[in-house]
């Protein structure tokens, strides 16, 4: 129940940022994803074309305008690649 909120309100973010999340893929993982109750935080993973993207959004996300605190990871496709990041963490793509 938690996780069909969180994810309506991480794609209106998403959305309202629009060419700034342009291009990008937005992950989530962890309670949330699991849907557990009692989830503390919100783990998102979102996947970027470059760093200069990455860090312009890194500015325009405030961690603290959800419901639950948000712990914000930002990796270019390359870097997630690199680390097999989807895989190791068990996210699931919620935007787009």
């Amino acid at each position: 129940m938690i996780r069909q909120r969180v994810v309506s309100s991480l794609c209106e973010l998403a959305i309202s940022l629009g060419c700034k999340a342009y291009g990008t893929e937005w992950h989530l993982f962890g309670s949330v994803e699991r849907d557990e109750p009692d989830a503390s935080d919100i783990d998102l993973m979102i996947l970027c074309k470059n760093d200069d993207q990455a860090d312009e959004l890194r500015r325009v996300i405030d961690p603290d305008a959800l419901a639950l605190p948000l712990h914000l990871a930002l990796l270019t496709f390359h870097e997630a690649t690199e680390i097999d990041a989807v895989q190791v963490q068990r996210s699931h793509a919620i935007f787009p």
